[in-house]
Formats: C-alpha cells, sequence, structure tokens
C-alpha cells in the first residue's frame, strides 16, 4: 500500500539524424585513434629507460674514481 511504486514509462526512442551508413566508419575512426595515441606513446619510456641507465652508470664511474 505505502510501498507500492509506479510501473517503468517505456517509449521508443527513434534518432532524427541517425545515418547507418556513417556508424561503421565512425566506430572505424575511433579504434584508429585509440591505437594511434596507444603507438605514440610507446618510446617515451624507452627514452626515459635510457637516461637512467646514462645516470647511474655516470653515478658509478664518478664513485669508482674514473670521472675524478
Amino acid at each position: 500500500m505505502f510501498f507500492r511504486r509506479p510501473p517503468y514509462r517505456k517509449f521508443e526512442y527513434l534518432p532524427r539524424f541517425y545515418e547507418p551508413d556513417k556508424d561503421p566508419a565512425e566506430k572505424f575512426k575511433r579504434r584508429f585513434e585509440t591505437e594511434r595515441r596507444a603507438h605514440r606513446k610507446k618510446p617515451r619510456p624507452v627514452i626515459v629507460w635510457g637516461v637512467i641507465f646514462a645516470i647511474i652508470i655516470y653515478v658509478y664511474l664518478f664513485l669508482s674514481g674514473v670521472l675524478r
């Protein structure tokens, strides 16, 4: 009695400007963009690891007395 909820309203939505021909093209475009971004970000960690490795080598050579 007090806890009875009204039923859900059901409706049917038809988009006005939907073009099925563009839909697969848009999916391909989004997938291509995400793959391109992921591929573009890959070289950065290699450069960072190279810089870290160079700093470690420099500190090792400096502390061992070779670069004094």
